[in-house]
């Protein structure tokens, strides 16, 4: 579906995937993993055993007090350029995950549960017990990420149903990403979380540069198989093979989601909840790309009810959930920095069947809720039987992000305008090189529309002198449609040449 627009970003390689071997000496290969999926699904989906209750009745307290050791970390002794920490089951993690190790011989073992790979010290009363599990919770994946001498840091971890987060060079937790999303927010049917059930890791070579694992996916509807290339770096990228088996007809299915914080921003000046932070969110908005290199950018807001939209991905490129605000001075968070938290760029590769992207907007009312929701959904829904194979590249970025659009929005502010109901201005900030570098005198025009009957009046354009970008300012009167949602639209235009000049802002204004 196009070529990586993020080919600048990164150093391409040759990935040669050699065939491994299991104990019993049969070949382990993604086909393997791919084979078991496809025969668990062949049969009635079996949910795991419970876990015992010394661990499924640990409290956020007594769950946190348990540490992945720092010295047992798998291949810490080897001084490997990959370790692995592993994650305890308990708390809310009340599914054992099998994890599994693929040797420099392609011998694939499994790794068994063992307490050597935590620190109980400060949970004195579990120090001493025998536990009766069958996998861990999860894994976090260790690296010299940031150059500091010595220090391996988090490159990602992989925890809870089919959830896993990345980092590139100097960023912080923020947005996750899920290996498949599976009739969310949809009506008439419950929405599953599918689990990564099983992992095999292949052990690096000291002169590695890339990790590769596999996973497999199981869920009442759908298995599937997976296998994760991960390159750390500034960038740090996932090429990332998918196979699905449905059981059961899925009636929206999500590819390649992501899944992110926004509680405000500037453009909730009208907000009721009280907080002493600017702004506070992990992603701002929802960027999608195009062959002929149009953009489209979407603020993200967070409304009183679930909002629910679908764009058009003919001819994409990519699409992702970015985190545009760089500015600390617009969090002022020392302990959460969102500022440091990563955009998330989707490319598909080769053929997806034809489809949309969907973006979902719960409500919160803090901070503690992923709320928002992004995915690739094909038009035609899976039924029982089918299968479906796809690959895509995955990346985590904090420094390039300007790259994929760059003359673009930098600021969506809304006011609503002093004894009225139906009147909001709207003061959009464009920023970029090719934007910047425009005299002050050059003659742009904004396009502006707006659905529904709403009327844009008082449409302004000109030169902001503090960010050396351009200003938009206008007024949507709501009048004749004060009470359903309104698309708007705006692209800066060179008026003589009738020529793009910026991204499309789009936004949809909800009573």
């Amino acid at each position: 579906m196009g070529s990586s627009i993020l080919s600048a970003l990164v150093i391409s390689s040759t990935i040669l995937l050699l065939p491994l071997f299991s104990a019993s000496g049969a070949p382990f290969t993604f086909e393997t993993v791919e084979g078991k999926a496809k025969q668990q699904a062949s049969k009635a989906y079996s949910a795991p055993a419970p876990l015992e209750k010394s661990l499924s009745e640990l409290d956020y307290d007594g769950y946190r007090l348990i540490r992945s050791s720092q010295e047992n970390a798998l291949w810490a002794e080897q001084e490997l350029p990959f370790r692995l920490q592993f994650m305890h089951p308990g708390y809310r993690f009340l599914k054992p995950v099998k994890m599994n190790i693929v040797d420099h011989d392609g011998n694939s073992s499994p790794l068994a549960f063992d307490k050597k790979y935590f620190d109980y010290k400060d949970i004195p009363e579990l120090e001493k017990t025998q536990f009766n599990v069958d996998g861990f919770a999860g894994f976090r994946i260790l690296h010299p990420l940031n150059d500091v001498q010595g220090q391996y840091d988090e490159l990602g971890s992989f925890v809870g149903a089919s959830y896993f987060r990345l980092l590139g060079k100097d960023q912080s937790y923020g947005i996750s990403a899920r290996g498949l999303a599976l009739n969310s927010v949809t009506p008439g049917a419950a929405e599953e979380f599918p689990d990564f059930t099983e992992y095999w890791f292949i052990q690096p070579k000291p002169e590695d540069k890339s990790f590769t694992l596999y996973a497999l996916l199981d869920s009442p509807s759908v298995t599937g198989a997976y296998r994760f290339i991960i390159h750390p770096g500034e960038t740090t990228r996932a090429d990332i093979t998918a196979s699905l088996f449905f059981r059961k007809e899925v009636k929206c299915l999500g590819l390649a989601p992501l899944t992110s914080m926004f509680w405000y921003g500037e453009n909730h000046r009208e907000r009721t909840f009280p907080d002493w932070r600017p702004e506070v969110h992990d992603s701002d908005g929802l960027l999608l790309k195009y062959r002929n290199q149009q953009t489209l950018w979407r603020p993200l807001y967070n409304h009183h009810a679930i909002r629910n939209a679908l764009f058009n991905a003919k001819e994409l490129v990519g699409y992702g959930l970015l985190q545009r605000d760089r500015d600390f001075n617009n969090y002022q968070d020392l302990g959460n920095p969102q500022h440091r938290a990563p955009s998330t760029w989707v490319e598909p590769s080769g053929e997806w069947p034809s489809g949309g992207i969907r973006l979902i907007e719960l409500p919160t009312n803090n901070e503690a809720m992923d709320n928002i929701v992004s995915f690739y959904q094909p038009a035609q829904s899976p039924k029982a039987g089918d299968s479906l194979r796809y690959s895509y590249c995955l990346c985590w970025e904090k420094t390039h992000e300007q790259q994929l659009s760059p003359n673009q929005v930098i600021a969506t502010r809304i006011e609503k305008l002093p004894g009225t109901e139906t009147l909001r201005r709207f003061v959009l900030d464009f920023s970029g090189p090719d934007l910047n570098k425009l005299p002050d005198n050059t003659n742009i025009t904004a396009e502006v529309s707006s659905t529904g009957g709403t009327k844009v009046t008082e449409t302004q354009c000109f030169k902001n002198p503090h960010t050396g970008g351009w200003r938009v300012a206008f007024i949507l009167d709501l009048s004749k449609n004060p009470t359903q949602p309104t698309q708007i639209h705006c692209l800066l235009k060179d008026l003589p040449n009738q020529t793009n000049l910026s991204e499309i802002w789009s936004y949809q204004w909800t009573p």
